[in-house]
């Protein structure tokens, strides 16, 4: 299995968001039309507890999700998400890496379905199922 770690200028975009920044989200590449990266459970990520809180997972994941679908996108496409689903099977300790294996299985005209898994130490997490809307790109973004 070879691993592709081109990033395209449209993907480290979303990288550089302060918000993806502070989340520490980290591009490993593409293998086996899987896009794969990586972020760090830090202690301003937790909960009271010490445990990755669930919604910073949910934001991982439409990053990551997103990441996949970038290069299935045209020039003038973006998508935007109309439906997350997370399902949590384990915790998050503080100070865990987390492997994120995202890809997209199925991509339409209007809607792209993608799927995105998070593992720790080699163990499933959790795990997300996203649809997003392809819309036309605004020169803004």
């Amino acid at each position: 299995m070879s691993m592709n770690l081109d990033l395209l200028p449209r993907q480290l975009k979303v990288l550089e968001l302060p918000f993806n920044r502070q989340l520490g989200i980290v591009y490993d590449g593409v293998a086996d039309s899987t896009t794969k990266s990586h972020f760090l459970s830090t202690p301003e990520l937790a909960t009271f507890d010490g445990y990755l809180h669930g919604g910073v997972l949910s934001a991982v994941f439409e990053v990551a999700g997103f990441l996949a679908l970038v290069p299935h996108l045209a020039d003038s496409q973006h998508a935007v998400t109309h439906d997350l689903h997370v399902s949590f099977m384990r915790s998050i300790a503080t100070g865990a890496r987390c492997d994120l294996c995202a890809s997209v299985s199925r991509l339409g005209r209007s809607l792209a379905f993608l799927e995105v898994s998070a593992f720790v130490g080699g163990k499933l997490v959790a795990t997300a199922r996203i649809t997003k809307s392809i819309t036309v790109l605004n020169n803004s973004q």
